[in-house]
């Protein structure tokens, strides 16, 4: 079976998270659509909504991976502290290591995030950290050789 999975967070305004995500997280590949007129019925949108601050369907990637996102449209846009959303490096691959590095310092240097783990070597022979977005959203950052870590799994 081929299949995909992808994170997909509800925002108060997606829009603005978007912009957070490119500014404090570097997201890349971002893309947002607002809806027409006649899909603004279809969300139960008043006639006059400005629709071009609204968002019925946007991404972005971080570190390669690919999250969606919209608005919640009416619905509440609470996190969730059951779901963290976890971005698994391989460590043997140096250039994406670095990548990761860099991306735990750049969220400290933002002081736009709440660090609930430093980004560290754990017992396991890999990194990890987790921190909480201005959102609410739980991530973990975790960085282990592939190789070993995945062997297990096919075995």
């Amino acid at each position: 079976m081929q299949s995909k999975f992808y994170p997909y967070l509800a925002f108060d305004n997606a829009k603005t998270a978007i912009a957070y995500y490119q500014k404090v997280f570097g997201a890349t590949d971002v893309y947002r659509l607002s809806p027409k007129p006649e899909q603004a019925k279809t969300f139960g949108l008043p006639a006059d909504a400005d629709l071009d601050n609204l968002t019925m369907h946007g991404g972005f990637t971080v570190l390669g991976v690919k999250v969606e996102c919209a608005d919640a449209f009416g619905h509440s846009a609470k996190p969730s502290d059951q779901i963290t959303l976890m971005i698994d490096i391989d460590s043997e691959d140096e250039t994406s290591a670095q990548a990761a590095d860099a991306f735990y310092q750049q969220l400290v240097d933002s002081g736009e995030v709440e660090i609930t783990m430093p980004f560290a070597e754990q017992f396991w022979g890999g990194k990890m950290g987790q921190f909480t977005d201005k959102f609410g959203v739980h991530w973990s950052l975790h960085s282990s050789p592939w190789s070993i870590a995945y062997d297990h799994q096919n075995n």
